[in-house]
């Protein structure tokens, strides 16, 4: 019996290698040829071009099982999820199911369950042709959204504020994997955490500060921790605790969750994956509550021992406030990119690009040229050093070339 990794992900947030080092199985590996120069120490690896597409690898997997008999796939990339989905449903492994996996992954289908069980959801289609989204735009009037039914990073995502949009966006074409919402007003929350063999281990709320779409013009994207005093932290928990139930979750499992708080003081549930958030989304919940969330997740899939903390400790809330912000690439030349001198409070600098590299713009909601991870003692507090950080950055980072916006 053995072990197979389906892994798109970069070294530094995946290091299988270390976190299976006491491993006494197989373990294969399968990647995409980008990443292929990062892994090591395993028993067989192999690499694809067109990771997210090549349906090579799924009939490889399937030629290698029988050599290795695999008891346990594991993917931690939402490109994976499906894939690995089919293989476990197929060979009858343990893990999250395709059914699930496409509940989570699938926007509408989600959307569909999570409505059925009462929690509120914005109106959505799918959309098949440009009538459905006249239709849908005739029924609730603009703003709307339209983005991929399994996309993630808010990649394609864009907002449709009125005809002009409209008719502009399908003058380019229609993709056929394609929903419209509703746009909804308001604050949007990210709720992320950990399930162990069906129990919700961790589950703890986040706010964003210029939301998923600030990429598009050039902004920050930015989240820090509520604390647990805040009002809205019981609801935002108890809200994705409902949402888990009424899905088919794995028993182990990370999950990054959004939700929308409406003006007038509603919650309405965006989406949830199955998998951990991207950002520096992992590395604030290691700052705070003192765990790998990716770690425990494989080490308890592949049956080895993990170290977490209790539960009454993690239900409290992370022992100090974290926060952290992406800087995003602007139109041009990255000129300089200096240290942050903030070294107090900023506990992490993740350089992203090369002085003098070009750039056009950001691609999805996490394509940054810098990252940092901040702590605080409270709410405001991480507010205001998010904003510091912001500030330091415009008017420290050189760029050349023509620039829509400067970071706010």
């Amino acid at each position: 019996m053995s072990i197979l990794i389906l892994n798109k992900t970069s070294y530094s947030k995946s290091p299988y290698d270390l976190w299976l080092k006491d491993l006494e199985e197989p373990v294969v590996m399968l990647t995409s040829t980008e990443r292929l120069h990062e892994c090591k120490n395993y028993d067989q690896i192999e690499s694809f071009d067109e990771y997210p597409v090549n349906g090579c690898i799924e009939i490889r997997a399937l030629e290698l099982h029988e050599t290795y008999s695999f008891n346990t796939i594991i993917a931690m990339s939402e490109y994976d999820l499906l894939r690995a989905g089919k293989l476990r449903t197929h060979l009858g492994l343990k893990g999250q199911s395709y059914e699930s996996a496409l509940l989570f992954r699938d926007k509408v289908l989600m959307k569909q369950r999570l409505e059925e069980q009462g929690i509120p959801v914005p109106h959505y289609r799918k959309i098949e042709s440009p009538v459905d989204l006249y239709l849908f735009v005739q029924q609730f009037g603009f703003p709307v959204v339209v983005k991929p039914i399994d996309g993630s990073g808010s990649v394609d995502t864009k907002v449709l504020k009125n005809e002009k949009d409209m008719m502009k966006y399908l003058s380019k074409g229609l993709d056929g994997n394609v929903e419209v919402e509703t746009f909804v007003d308001g604050d949007m929350y990210h709720i992320d955490g950990l399930m162990i063999d069906g129990h919700i281990t961790l589950n703890w709320p986040s706010r964003y500060i210029n939301g998923c779409l600030a990429f598009q013009e050039e902004q920050f994207l930015a989240s820090y921790q509520l604390g647990a005093d805040n009002p809205l932290t019981s609801r935002l928990i108890g809200i994705v605790e409902k949402a888990l139930k009424a899905l088919p979750s794995p028993k182990t499992t990370t999950f990054h969750a959004e939700v929308f708080h409406t003006p007038d003081d509603k919650l309405v549930f965006c989406e949830i994956a199955s998998r951990t958030g991207g950002g520096l989304i992992r590395e604030a919940i290691q700052q705070g509550f003192g765990f790998d969330l990716n770690e425990v997740c494989v080490k308890k899939q592949c049956g080895l021992p993990y170290d977490i903390p209790d539960y009454s400790q993690l239900k409290i809330g992370p022992k100090q406030l974290g926060g952290w912000i992406l800087i995003p690439p602007k139109y041009g030349r990255l000129v300089k990119i200096p240290s942050i001198p903030f070294e107090n409070w900023v506990t992490k600098q993740k350089v992203s690009a090369r002085e003098g590299e070009v750039f056009q713009g950001a691609s999805s909601s996490v394509d940054v040229v810098s990252s940092y991870l901040i702590k605080g003692n409270s709410e405001d507090v991480l507010i205001n050093r998010i904003h510091q950080v912001a500030s330091w950055c415009s008017e420290n980072m050189i760029w050349e070339g023509k620039s829509t916006c400067s970071l706010k």
